[in-house]
């Protein structure tokens, strides 16, 4: 029996949503999802241990622990890359994408399967998915990390979950504010556990 989904408690209000350099125009956003700015804040602002965040934030240890890497890792990324950080406004919202060999339900596969299933989980439940077709599919003659982005990014995905990645598609997805999960192995009715 699955266990009941935590809600999670995001209580900052940011002042602003949007940020970015003022010594040029930035060409890219890297999106921070409301719960990575609440994780930021209490670990950062307050100085709270993890432990301590999590349970204010109504999630387990670890998940805190991936919400602040994450985080943490796109704030980075922003920081050097001179891109403009966009806090999501909307709470427990997420897209997912996952590479499958199959268009009629998820068959977990790489990144150069055939399709890519897109799911979209709001306030920890799956509300819809889409496939489309993968174009790293038998496509010798570009790299994953020039395509691929741009495709997830047109679909609004948060995240992208592989069982593997190269340096190189892990970078360029971050950069575009998708943030690669490493999964062994994942069903669609395991998709929403990952994030509790």
């Amino acid at each position: 029996m699955a266990r009941e989904k935590l809600q999670r408690k995001l209580e900052l209000k940011p002042v602003s949503k949007y940020f970015g350099p003022k010594d040029f125009k930035a060409t890219q956003d890297v999106i921070l999802l409301h719960e990575e700015l609440e994780a930021i804040h209490l670990m950062d602002s307050f100085c709270m241990y993890q432990e301590d965040a999590a349970k204010k934030m109504n999630v387990s240890r670890a998940t805190f622990a991936r919400i602040i890497k994450s985080a943490r890792k796109k704030i980075s990324l922003a920081l050097i890359t001179g891109s403009n950080i966009k806090v999501h406004e909307i709470k427990n919202e997420f897209h997912i994408a996952v590479c499958s060999n199959s268009n009629t339900e998820l068959d977990y596969a790489d990144a150069t399967a055939k399709y890519i299933w897109i799911y979209f989980i709001k306030d920890y439940k799956l509300k819809s998915s889409n496939c489309i077709n993968n174009p790293m599919y038998e496509n010798e003659e570009e790299a994953a990390c020039n395509v691929l982005p741009d495709i997830l990014y047109d679909y609004k995905t948060n995240y992208f979950l592989l069982e593997n990645i190269d340096y190189d598609l892990k970078i360029s997805l971050i950069a575009k504010g998708i943030y690669p999960i490493l999964q062994e192995e994942i069903t669609e009715d395991k998709l929403v556990d990952i994030f509790q």
